[in-house]
């Protein structure tokens, strides 16, 4: 059975027993699933042999539309947890850790609406506590008539492709990086690729083991076909179609 599946059937489930009357909000549980879900599939991060996604999510109700909801509210946040934590491995998605969910009453949002936001968190799932809104923006994006490009990254794992769709790609180990490369040789803020002047460069951003091209160490250099780019001795060759 599949995640959407158990999913519905739990719904199904609690709306059949002796909770229904409880379901009269215009809002329902099967529609946060799917905010929830939408806000996994739109904050995708690209790492090395993965795809990372939030693993803790937060729905902000109105407190109208909240009470229907609070007296099964740690049930419900369980079970989309659940839900979000089998689709992301049905999907090849992976989590830093276990997802989390939690409901929140708050004034702000206009009833019959649902304000959903997710993070990346390496430390243990919870509720409650302050936690950073993560922008669903993808970032800057691609020029007009920028080629495609790809940086390949050989592992143990095999060949890694990762296209350059975007006109500036910063990396580094950092959450907050378009491309997480998790390497201990690899600074937090390592390095930028950034296409301009009909090219791509690289530039080091400080790191502490440096960034070089074809074993010479660069400040900033613009990039061709079949370069070795390393980042601390991590190697990611850069092709130009």
């Amino acid at each position: 059975m599949s995640a959407l599946s158990r999913f519905e059937e739990f719904m199904e489930g609690m709306v059949e027993g002796n909770v229904a009357r409880l379901f009269r909000s215009p809002i329902q549980p099967a529609e946060i699933g799917k905010r929830l879900e939408r806000a996994m599939e739109s904050q995708q991060t690209i790492s090395v042999g993965r795809i990372l996604v939030p693993n803790e999510y937060k729905a902000h109700l109105h407190p109208d539309d909240f009470a229907a909801f609070a007296p099964v509210r740690q049930n419900l946040q369980g079970e989309m947890a659940r839900y979000l934590g089998e689709l992301a491995r049905e999907r090849g998605f992976s989590m830093l850790n276990h997802p989390s969910v939690e409901l929140i009453s708050d004034p702000a949002v206009k009833q019959r609406s649902i304000m959903v936001s997710g993070q990346m968190s390496e430390t243990s799932s919870h509720l409650g506590g302050n936690t950073q809104m993560m922008s669903v923006d993808s970032g800057p994006r691609a020029v007009a008539n920028q080629p495609k490009a790809t940086l390949i990254l050989y592992t143990d794992q095999g060949e890694h492709r990762i296209p350059l769709t975007t006109s500036v790609t910063n990396i580094g180990r950092g959450l907050n990086n378009d491309l997480i490369l998790e390497d201990s040789r690899v600074s937090r803020e390592h390095a930028q690729l950034r296409y301009r002047a009909r090219r791509f460069w690289v530039s080091d951003l400080r790191s502490t083991n440096g960034t070089f091209v074809n074993g010479d160490p660069i400040q900033e250099r613009d990039l061709r076909h079949g370069d070795i780019v390393s980042l601390g001795g991590l190697e990611l060759r850069f092709e130009e179609v």
